[in-house]
């Protein structure tokens, strides 16, 4: 549904699409980022020849802004995920994050870019 709401392109061969989407609440943040967590973990494994036990000693990261909820604090700390965080600007009034600069952030071992409506600030 929310695939739909965005527009985003047809998956090939028939897959299903991937992420997540949450209205802010812990739980959904923290279910949302185990899920990425866990596709991620599966993916990592078999495009580097590990084991599931193997995979574990790899630690996964999130791009997110640094206008994040407390929320993704605790999925960083409890879940072992590690935080690259961008810090928003001011274009034309308004806080934004530059989409390079998060795109540079991210590496193999990203399992989500986060986008965050608003700030915590």
């Amino acid at each position: 549904m929310i695939a739909s709401l965005w527009h985003a392109p047809e998956p090939k061969n028939g897959d299903d699409y991937c992420g997540a989407g949450t209205v802010g609440s812990t739980e959904a943040c923290l279910l949302a980022g185990l899920a990425l967590k866990f596709r991620w973990r599966k993916w990592y494994a078999e495009r580097h020849g590990l084991s599931e036990i193997e995979v574990l000693a790899v630690r996964p990261n999130l791009v997110i802004s640094s206008a994040f909820q407390a929320a993704w604090e605790k999925l960083f700390r409890y879940f072992d995920v590690e935080a690259k965080v961008v810090k928003p600007s001011l274009v034309k009034g308004k806080m934004a994050v530059d989409a390079k600069a998060l795109v540079s952030l991210c590496d193999e071992k990203t399992i989500a870019v986060v986008g965050i409506l608003g700030n915590h600030y």
